[in-house]
């Protein structure tokens, strides 16, 4: 056996568990201080207590918070899903002029900071003097999360053998239904993995939320950072596992359904 080869493999295991462990420490701190019984963020030395989470629970700005990301998300996956699957349809399947506009149109919310992007659209609603907060949110949501669905449907479509609708179409099906019956089956998980991971982009957001919330609607990741700017106690932590928990949730049903590696050969 190539002595490189082994030397190789062994430092790309060492460099995948360094990268695992540099991501996931941080992780399992908040974790540890979210547990702590006492005031202030401190490890749980003294003993494990569910005492945040129970106080997180009485918050009613984070249980409204919370009401409002999950909403937020779920509007903003569903409308990423109702303008992505056609674009990708569009730029996958046909020639056409704006083709090129399209794609970049479509995934110009990944290159652009978060940041910059919610400025902007500060300004711009500003300018129009569109104050509605919660309707700016879900259109600066929809935006964001609309490059997850098209990517994901696009990469699915392109490895579909377009001659198997064709043949339905043969056959006598019309092309709506030989695209329910046979191209909406096979694409299905690229569909769903878009949704999720919009889904997940949207509730944790805060790089656009910040610039657009106010006193009249207000989303989790927002309301947390408001609350960590005054207060040093663990609720901080409490809140920051719930939100790890609603995002790992999202990831287990994607991978307990279609499995993550098969999305990924996709």
């Amino acid at each position: 056996m190539n002595p490189s080869h082994e030397i190789n493999k062994s430092f790309l295991a060492v460099w995948s568990w360094a990268t695992a462990i540099f991501i996931l420490a941080p992780l399992a701190f908040v974790v540890a201080v979210s547990l702590t019984p006492r005031d202030f963020i401190s490890l749980p030395m003294q003993g494990i207590s569910l005492r945040w989470y129970g106080q997180m629970l009485t918050r009613g700005e984070f249980l409204t918070a919370g009401f409002n990301s999950v909403l937020t998300a779920l509007q903003a996956a569903a409308t990423a899903l109702m303008l992505g699957i056609p674009a990708a349809l569009a730029v996958v399947r046909y020639r056409f002029p704006l083709r090129t506009t399209v794609r970049i149109v479509a995934t110009s919310p990944l290159f652009i900071p978060m940041t910059m992007s919610g400025l902007a659209i500060l300004i711009v609603a500003s300018t129009i003097r569109w104050s509605n907060q919660e309707s700016r949110i879900y259109v600066a949501h929809c935006a964001l999360t609309l490059p997850y669905v098209f990517r994901t449907v696009s990469a699915s479509l392109s490895g579909f053998d377009v001659n198997q609708e064709l043949a339905a179409r043969n056959l006598g099906a019309s092309p709506l239904k030989a695209f329910m019956l046979v191209t909406l089956p096979q694409i299905r998980p690229g569909i769903l993995a878009g949704a999720i991971f919009a889904f997940i982009v949207s509730f944790d957001n805060i790089g656009i939320s910040i610039f657009l919330t106010g006193s009249q609607f207000t989303t989790l990741p927002v309301e947390l950072f408001t609350y960590a700017s005054y207060s040093n106690d663990p609720m901080t932590a409490a809140v920051s596992v719930a939100m790890i928990v609603v995002s790992l949730a999202s990831v287990a049903v994607l991978e307990r359904f279609f499995g993550l590696q098969k999305l990924m050969r996709s």
